[in-house]
């Protein structure tokens, strides 16, 4: 079984805010461990930010994985969130994620999709 490399930059005060505030809705993070884009996603948040964040390993051969869940949600790609039973797939950057907690939060619902940055999984 494989594990995601470790993420070693130290979250800013704003990400950590922002972590608090997708702790709240629940929020999950999808990925593999083989992703870069979910490493970055990662990275962006720092790894006390993103330690808060439950993260769901969907590659069938990484440390615990829970392919069957990534499945039956219908995770298009790497990394997806989801947030409130929504799914946002794609990389997001603090700006767009606290965009999409504001717009939650009013509720009003939707959000941005880095579509660039989305890594589809493989059968």
């Amino acid at each position: 079984l494989y594990s995601p490399p470790e993420v070693t930059t130290d979250s800013s005060r704003r990400a950590l805010e922002l972590a608090t505030s997708l702790q709240e809705l629940d929020a999950k993070m999808y990925g593999a461990y083989w992703c870069s884009h979910c490493y970055d996603q990662k990275v962006v948040l720092g790894k006390q930010a993103f330690g808060k964040i439950i993260y769901v390993e969907c590659s069938k051969d990484g440390v615990n994985s829970q392919t069957k869940l990534c499945r039956s949600k219908e995770v298009p790609g790497y990394p997806t969130w989801e947030i409130q039973g929504q799914l946002y797939p794609g990389q997001q950057e603090l700006e767009e994620l606290e965009e999409l907690v504001q717009t939650i939060l009013s509720g009003s619902g939707g959000g941005s999709t880095a579509a660039s940055s989305i890594v589809t999984p493989s059968s």
